[in-house]
């Protein structure tokens, strides 16, 4: 009999500190025992912006079914970031259907095969990653705002119990509200050859921007005053994402003529 242990996910989070440099972290299944005291893990390379992959032992989950999976942080100075969740399943079974697509939504949900979906690579053991593009983001999503997802699977076409995904710390707003709630400017709008970045308050920020399909395009990090050359970006409608204190993103469409 082969354990099973299905993440579905699909975004990847960076853990960003700026001013401090990641040096440990730890995780915990369902109970929190206390800052310090679950299962940690060291950081290889302590960097104030980084994505860390861990590796958990079946073991470690107690019992067959949904579980929760919490992960959280700490930088050179002894501080603890925020507590993230993830939700698992875990089950014991030799013929595990493939899962073949999930589907997500926003809000409402349209019934099951009805909502946005991505067709996923079949398989019973695996993590997947997908996009969802930025155009099916909600006009104004807020912070609390949760996203939903379940996956398919392939022999009898069964939906999973439906996630949801509430540890999204980003919030989308029109490009005029941007400096409003961020202190960063971004311009101008519609841009040609080159997007300025003007900001208030942070001498470091992050900037990302993706074309309309969802592709990076663009990952920097930029100072109080800065520009970035776009010549070689074809016009059309482009998502810019900001990333300010306390990992906070904030997102915007812009426009290329």
């Amino acid at each position: 009999m082969k354990k099973l242990i299905l993440i579905f996910a699909f975004i990847v989070f960076n853990i960003s500190a700026y001013s401090q440099n990641l040096i440990r972290g730890e995780y915990f299944i369902d109970s929190d025992p206390g800052f310090g005291r679950a299962t940690g893990f060291e950081v290889a390379l302590p960097d104030s912006d980084l994505t860390h992959a861990i590796t958990i032992p079946y073991e470690s989950f107690l019992g067959t079914g949904y579980h929760n999976l919490f992960v959280r942080t700490q930088d050179s100075n002894g501080n603890w970031s925020q507590t993230t969740r993830n939700f698992v399943e875990t089950d014991v079974n030799s013929d595990m259907p493939e899962v073949i697509r999930v589907e997500y939504f926003f809000g409402d949900d349209n019934g099951f095969g009805n909502n946005s979906f991505e067709l996923l690579e079949a398989s019973s053991d695996n993590t997947w990653n997908f996009i969802v593009p930025f155009d099916q983001l909600p006009k104004d999503w807020s912070a609390n705002d949760t996203l939903s997802i379940r996956v398919q699977e392939s022999v009898n076409n069964n939906w999973s119990q439906t996630t949801l995904i509430d540890s999204l710390n980003f919030v989308m707003v029109g490009i005029n509200d941007l400096e409003e709630k961020t202190g960063v400017s971004v311009y101008p709008n519609p841009f040609s050859n080159e997007i300025g970045i003007s900001s208030q308050n942070e001498d470091n920020l992050r900037l990302v921007l993706y074309n309309d399909l969802g592709i990076l395009l663009l990952d920097r990090k930029v100072g109080r005053n800065d520009k970035i050359n776009t010549q070689h970006f074809s016009p059309g409608v482009y998502l810019i994402v900001i990333y300010t204190d306390r990992q906070k993103l904030f997102g915007s469409k812009i426009v290329k003529l």
